[in-house]
C-alpha cells in the first residue's frame, strides 16, 4: 500500500512540473510527503495502539488468571484441610464401629449363655418340680395306705431290771406274734419300747431303744421280717401301765409293746373307686 503512494506521488509531482513552477512542484510534493508521513505515523500508530491493547489485555488476562487461581488456591486449600479431617474422622470411625461391632457380638455371645445357662436352669426346676410333685404325690398315697391300715394284734414282752436281752418267755411271744402274719406284703409292725421309773430320762430312752431294736432283731432273724416294715422307738419311762412305786409294778413297766397292722385291698380298691367315680 505504500508503495502504491509512492508511486501515485511521483505521478502527481511530475504532471505538476509540467503544469506549473518548479517551486510550486516542490511545495506541493513536500505537501504530499508530509500528509503521507501522517498517514504512515498513524497506521504505526494504530498498529502501536493495538499491540499496546494486546499486551495490556494479555497482562490483564494473566493477571485475573493469577488472581483466580490465588482465589481459588485461598479456597481449595481449607476444603482439602476439610477433606482430610473428614478423611481422619472416617478412619477413626470406621474404627469406632468395628470395635463396636465386636462388643456387640461379644454381648450377644454372653447373652446367649447366659440364656443357655437359664434354659437350662429352668430345665433343672421343672425336673425338680416335677420330682417334688411326684414325692408330694408318694407321701399321700402313704398317707392313704396309713389310714388302710388297722390294727390286728398286740404283743408285750419283759425284761429284765437294767437288762436288753430277750427272755425265753419274750421269744415265745414274738413267735406267736410272727406266726399270724399270713401276707407278707400288706403289713406293718410298731414296736415301742418302756421302762420304769429308776434312773435318768437320758438312760432309760437309751435302754428302751435298746430294748426295741432286741426285738426288730428278732424278728428279722427268726421270721426274715423286712426291716422296712418294722418301725421302733424308745419312750423311755413315760406311759406307765402299773404303779412304779411297787416291784411288781415296776416289772409290769419295763416291757416292749409290739403292735401288727395289716392293710385291707378290698377297702383300698374300694377307696380308688369311689375317687374315680367323683
Amino acid at each position: 500500500m505504500i508503495s502504491h503512494f509512492r508511486s501515485l506521488n511521483a505521478v502527481i509531482v511530475v504532471r505538476t512540473v509540467t503544469t506549473i513552477g518548479d517551486a510550486d512542484v516542490l511545495c506541493i510534493a513536500f505537501l504530499h510527503s508530509i500528509e503521507w508521513e501522517s498517514r504512515t505515523l498513524k497506521s504505526r500508530l494504530t498498529v502501536l495502539i493495538a499491540l499496546t491493547t494486546v499486551v495490556v489485555l494479555s497482562s490483564v488476562g494473566c493477571a485475573t488468571r493469577k488472581y483466580a487461581r490465588n482465589r481459588i488456591s485461598e479456597r481449595v486449600t481449607p476444603l482439602e484441610h476439610r477433606t482430610g479431617e473428614l478423611e481422619e474422622t472416617s478412619r477413626r470411625n470406621t474404627q469406632d464401629i468395628g470395635r463396636l461391632s465386636t462388643d456387640i457380638t461379644d454381648v450377644r455371645g454372653r447373652a446367649e449363655r447366659a440364656q443357655s445357662q437359664a434354659d437350662t436352669a429352668l430345665s433343672r426346676a421343672d425336673e425338680a418340680n416335677t420330682r417334688v410333685t411326684g414325692t408330694e404325690q408318694a407321701v399321700s398315697d402313704l398317707r392313704t395306705n396309713l389310714d388302710n391300715y388297722a390294727l390286728k394284734n398286740t404283743a408285750s414282752v419283759r425284761f429284765k431290771f437294767d437288762s436288753s436281752e430277750l427272755t425265753p418267755e419274750a421269744r415265745q411271744s414274738l413267735d406267736q406274734l410272727a406266726a399270724q402274719i399270713k401276707d407278707r406284703d400288706n403289713f406293718i409292725l410298731e414296736i415301742q419300747g418302756f421302762a420304769d421309773w429308776i434312773g435318768s430320762d437320758g438312760y432309760n430312752n437309751q435302754l428302751t431303744q435298746n430294748r426295741a431294736e432286741a426285738v426288730r432283731r428278732y424278728i428279722a432273724e427268726q421270721h426274715n421280717i423286712a426291716l422296712f416294715r418294722m418301725h421302733i422307738l424308745g419312750f423311755g419311762k413315760i406311759r406307765p401301765v402299773a404303779d412304779n412305786k411297787t416291784p411288781e409294778g415296776r416289772a409290769e413297766n419295763r416291757r416292749v409293746e409290739i403292735r401288727l397292722l395289716t392293710r385291707s385291698i378290698g377297702g383300698a380298691a374300694a377307696q380308688t373307686k369311689t375317687a374315680t367315680q367323683r
